[in-house]
């Protein structure tokens, strides 16, 4: 399969249009439509690359302002559905990583300097977190995000509604110690689309014929867990 490439931070910045066609697995025929990719899911890859720049070149700069990405991009939890793999005995050992979460990028900034406007301009991003977490408590629907572990060999998998006509998106970006692969089934076990290049960062983008649950799996093929980030559309 073709891989999957990790867009830049400024390639991700713009809205690009994409062809929704039928999925591989159907043979009936239907005209493409085009519509624009979601603006939510770049953001939130962005400030994923962010965050990862930010961490390697110990960037104040670029930790609050991946923080403030995603304290501007309102989601929602994922949820879990069916099989979840066990951690295996065998389970290798490896370094804690931090978790990119509002929270903990805000922390590490504040760590990394002492400088009055960036300590400043990190409250003020603080702030907004919090009066989007408030503002979105109980929505439904709308773009998805959370942290996740997947051990080793074993894979996680959640069930997600997605809309006929629409782009649908799935993007998971792992702590980069393994090989993750992403696979989304239809309703009826079908596969639909994957992404299974030989990295932690996967990406996915269909269109439905039909609305209804989709099977989002993620898969570990390495020999210690990966924790990772998904996000939907």
């Amino acid at each position: 399969m073709k891989k999957v490439l990790f867009f830049s931070a400024v390639a991700l910045s713009a809205i690009m249009m994409v062809s929704c066609n039928k999925p591989a697995a159907q043979t009936e025929e239907k005209e493409a439509i085009e519509q624009p990719a979601s603006q939510e899911m770049d953001a939130i890859r962005t400030a994923l690359a962010l965050a990862q720049y930010g961490y390697a070149a110990e960037s104040p700069a670029a930790l609050i302002e991946a923080a403030d990405i995603l304290a501007s991009t309102p989601v929602q939890p994922v949820a879990v559905e069916g099989e979840v793999g066990a951690q295996n005995e065998n389970e290798g050992e490896k370094a804690a990583k931090p978790e990119v979460t509002v929270e903990q990028l805000l922390a590490d900034a504040r760590a990394l300097t002492e400088d009055a406007n960036l300590l400043a301009l990190a409250d003020k991003v603080a702030a907004k977190a919090a009066e989007s977490a408030e503002a979105t408590r109980g929505a439904y629907g709308g773009p998805k995000y959370q942290r996740d572990r997947v051990y080793s060999h074993s894979y996680i998998q959640y069930v997600q509604a997605f809309y006929a006509s629409q782009i649908a998106e799935v993007s998971v970006v792992g702590d980069g110690d393994t090989d993750l692969d992403l696979y989304i089934y239809d309703e009826n076990g079908n596969l639909i689309v994957s992404d299974t290049g030989y990295t932690d960062r996967c990406y996915v983008r269909w269109c439905p014929r039909w609305t209804g649950n989709f099977l989002v799996r993620v898969v570990n093929r390495g020999g210690v867990y990966n924790n990772f980030t998904i996000a939907t559309n």
